[in-house]
């Protein structure tokens, strides 16, 4: 009894493994496998490569490979413009001639920069990037450019052209020359350096150009009225070490009246071919019977009388010492500081003499102080304080600098 039994259940699964084989085989022919799924993917990558695919950008032109073809002839390929201004603009053609027995195809490439555009002249006067040139006529070329921004004097920019000549797929074509400012101000910035107190100040500049045949200063005029200027041409050897076409010295003179300290203004130069003035920097150092420089220790800017304190915390404060310099001549009661203003308002200075004088000459420690516990202060170099002391000198020269700190 058991045997029966036993084979009837062995039955019973075999057929039940066979419904869910059937039922799992169905379940796959309808839906892909991933293998699958990959598979089906190349199948449709491969059509799509067939896909024609997008002509390249230059699409250049073909030669034939039989003949007959066309003779690709250009005499001249770089043009030397000479000098233009910077910012300005020009054009030039290259005429392009086909010796050949079949058409030349001509195709403009890219050029070296933006500033560089090639185009065919058509008939009706406008301009396009491809042409077709039969045989025994010719083509312009047209080539425009402009200066850029600043002087050049190896400006040199072109590109290339195209074409179904087997011997001359591509020639090369350009422009040369220099860019130029219309003006050129020499030295940029007219320093008169040190002046020391009771001199004149001299100095000569040069206004020039190598664009244009003449230039003629109309005036030089200064703010202060300080700056006084005479001018005359610059001579055929001052013209020619610097390759000026036109040009002229100027020679300044600055006012003994200047004050001790450091003197900049801009004085404007006016001259007849230019509309607006040229503005030039002026600037000097005026020395007067008090001197200051730099101690070990300190960070003092003697040319631009500027001492730097540093960062430090406000509650502990911060000393720094500068050299002072001082011709007593004339002076019948020992010098002496006789009133301090300040920005920040808290800073104070002191002295202390530093060794003999030498004749009439005295040094001495300069101490600048900014004492504990005062309020948080910032003097930076857009916005910096300073220190002036007042003295009982006979010209009432003052001790005078800028200052940059940060207390916190």
């Amino acid at each position: 009894m058991a045997k029966p039994l036993i084979f009837a259940g062995l039955l019973i699964v075999a057929v039940g493994g066979a419904l869910i084989f059937n039922s799992r085989s169905d379940s796959s022919a309808a839906k892909p496998s991933i293998a699958e799924n990959l598979e089906n993917s190349k199948k449709q990558e491969k059509i799509d490569v067939n896909v024609p695919a997008v002509k390249s950008k230059e699409d250049r032109p073909v030669a034939s490979k039989t003949g007959p073809w066309p003779k690709f002839v250009a005499e001249n390929r770089t043009y030397s413009f000479g000098r233009m201004d910077i910012d300005g603009k020009d054009t030039h053609s290259f005429k392009i001639r086909n010796d050949g027995e079949a058409d030349l195809e001509l195709k403009a490439g890219e050029t070296t920069c933006k500033c560089t555009q090639f185009a065919f002249e058509a008939e009706d006067s406008e301009t396009q990037k491809t042409a077709i040139v039969k045989p025994g006529e010719s083509i312009r070329l047209i080539i425009s450019w402009k200066g850029g921004g600043i002087a050049n004097r190896s400006f040199s920019h072109g590109g290339d052209v195209y074409s179904n000549d087997p011997k001359e797929p591509m020639l090369k074509f350009g422009v040369e020359g220099s860019v130029e400012a219309p003006f050129e101000v020499l030295p940029n910035i007219w320093n008169f350096g040190h002046i020391y107190d009771g001199d004149a100040g001299n100095l000569n500049g040069t206004i020039a150009s190598r664009l244009y045949d003449e230039l003629v200063i109309e005036s030089v005029v200064s703010p202060s009225g300080l700056v006084k200027a005479t001018w005359k041409p610059l001579t055929v050897e001052e013209k020619a070490r610097d390759q000026f076409i036109c040009g002229s010295k100027v020679m300044l003179e600055l006012s003994s009246e200047l004050k001790v300290g450091v003197f900049e203004e801009e004085v404007s130069v006016k001259i007849a071919q230019r509309k607006e003035p040229i503005k030039v920097q002026v600037s000097a150092r005026k020395h007067g019977t008090i001197r200051l420089q730099q101690m070990a220790g300190a960070n003092f800017d003697s040319e631009n009388l500027m001492l730097q304190m540093g960062s430090f915390p406000a509650s502990e404060g911060r000393e720094a010492k500068v050299l002072l310099i001082v011709d007593e001549k004339g002076m019948t009661e020992p010098f002496k500081i006789t009133e301090t203003t300040a920005d920040p308002s808290f800073l104070k200075g002191s002295l202390e003499p530093l060794g003999e004088p030498t004749g009439t000459v005295h040094r001495y420690i300069l101490t600048i102080s900014a004492p504990p516990g005062r309020p948080h202060a910032q003097r930076v170099l857009t916005k910096p304080g300073f220190v002036k002391l007042g003295t009982n000198l006979p010209s009432g020269e003052p001790i005078h600098f800028q200052i940059l700190m940060y207390s916190n």
